[in-house]
């Protein structure tokens, strides 16, 4: 804990940035399983309308608080409730609460929780323990564990929608001056918890991913290393888990930022291990919609390492298999009904993978199964409605048969391969893409040269 004093300390002047506010975040707060004769509920929308960047409302429609335990398949459940509050009132974040013994925890849901793939994300499984004690005095109650809350919203909302930095930027300048006040012999030991100390990671993580550097990285490992020391107060294996989950979204963020350590081997092996780790605790049976999540980046950090290793050919074909193996978990939840988006953009990375893997393998059976997948894409990106992504995905198409026509002489697939080209050069000619025009005017010709040669 001296080193995250010493160094939250040392780098708090580079903190004093100051950056422009954003639109107020409506945030929903569910009334909690009571404790006592407490509404705490309402204890919590007090303490939130005092921040200027959120519109709070409290959700008081009566409802089965049964499925707040997390236990076994009520998951489901929260998440379709949770869903349909934030549709109804329109909203951009809600908070469930729930009483575990002395505790109330809270859990943060967005409508896109799951569907942020590029982004640091917090699952509605990372959870915030507080004290139940604290919200009986709520004209007291510590701006060390509202600035932790207000940290649990921060990260729940997607970057890709709204940049919250300027939030995080502060609330981080919090935790600094509390490391700087406090310690582990100090009262407020909930700084110092398991879920604290990953909740506080999460937003450091979400802060520092578009500019993150060496530093970024030390800080957070520590972080949610510490975590990892308090494994005693962790009340159930998904906590765990999600631990183990935002450790690989620290290695994967190193990776996409050519942070490595002077080790990028090492770094895809924790980022995997540690995703790998976090499935174990977060099963797919109970948690679907995170495991599947974890599956793509999976999925990902294996295509990343296919590329990344060029002279061994049977260790890069096998990582690229296990990629596809992932996106198929993936695919399993993010169905075309629930997902159509999502659902396509998998398709497509299916379409990819599995023509690499095709072309690498010399497989023209696989690379069949790369055409299926770039038509499945097209179910969802429509030419009516899409014509310049339906076009490029014909292109993509027609790659895949100029590769089978080249790889087993096949006259029939390279023709298949100048129909599917033309049908994307129509629709480019008619938009005026130039560019694209004579990309695939080029394409033409080198499968018409191919097809000369046979």
């Amino acid at each position: 804990m001296d080193f995250l004093k010493i160094f939250f300390k040392n780098n708090s002047a580079s903190n004093k940035r100051v950056l422009p506010k954003v639109e107020t975040l409506k945030v929903v707060v569910v009334e909690f399983v009571e404790y006592g004769n407490y509404n705490f509920g309402q204890g919590l929308v007090r303490l939130l309308q005092k921040n200027s960047y959120f519109d709070v409302k409290y959700f008081t429609e009566p409802f089965d608080k049964n499925f707040l335990s997390l236990q076994g398949r009520h998951f489901f459940d929260l998440f379709d409730a949770g869903n349909k509050i934030l549709q109804k009132l329109n909203a951009d974040v809600v908070i469930w609460g729930y009483q575990e013994e002395a505790n109330i925890r809270l859990n943060f849901q967005t409508a896109n929780a799951y569907s942020d793939w590029d982004n640091v994300t917090c699952s509605i499984l990372d959870s915030l323990y507080i004290p139940a004690e604290q919200f009986e005095h709520i004209n007291f109650f510590p701006e060390s564990l509202l600035n932790l809350i207000i940290g649990g919203i921060a990260v729940s909302i997607s970057n890709q929608r709204i940049d919250l930095r300027h939030l995080k930027q502060k609330l981080l300048k919090n935790v600094i001056t509390e490391f700087s006040t406090t310690g582990p012999q100090s009262d407020n030991k909930y700084m110092l918890s398991s879920c604290s100390m990953n909740i506080i990671g999460l937003v450091y993580l979400s802060y520092s991913e578009k500019e993150f550097a060496s530093k970024n990285f030390t800080m957070v490992k520590e972080l949610f290393q510490n975590a990892f020391l308090y494994k005693n107060q962790i009340m159930q294996n998904v906590h765990l888990g999600c631990i183990y989950k935002n450790l690989g979204q620290l290695y994967e963020t190193a990776l996409k930022n050519t942070i490595t350590e002077g080790n990028t081997w090492v770094m895809y092996k924790e980022a995997i291990s540690n995703y790998r780790l976090a499935q174990r605790h977060i099963d797919h049976y109970n948690y679907p919609y995170d495991y599947a999540l974890i599956s793509f980046k999976l999925a990902q950090l294996y295509f990343m390492y296919w590329n990344f290793i060029r002279d061994i050919d049977n260790l890069r074909i096998e990582n690229l298999r296990i990629a596809i193996k992932y996106l198929k978990e993936a695919e399993n939840t993010y169905t075309q009904v629930s997902f159509p988006e999502l659902w396509s953009n998998i398709e497509g990375y299916l379409g990819r993978y599995l023509s690499l893997f095709g072309l690498h393998s010399k497989n023209n059976e696989i690379s069949k199964y790369a055409i299926k997948s770039y038509k499945n894409q097209q179910s969802v990106y429509r030419k009516e409605l899409y014509p310049v992504m339906w076009a490029r995905i014909q292109e993509n198409i027609a790659n895949v048969y100029y590769n089978m026509g080249k790889l087993s002489k096949d006259k029939i697939s390279l023709t298949e391969a100048v129909n599917y080209y033309e049908s994307a050069l129509k629709v480019y000619e008619n938009k005026k893409m130039q560019k694209e025009i004579t990309n695939v005017n080029n394409s033409i010709e080198r499968v018409m040269r191919t097809f000369r040669s046979r």
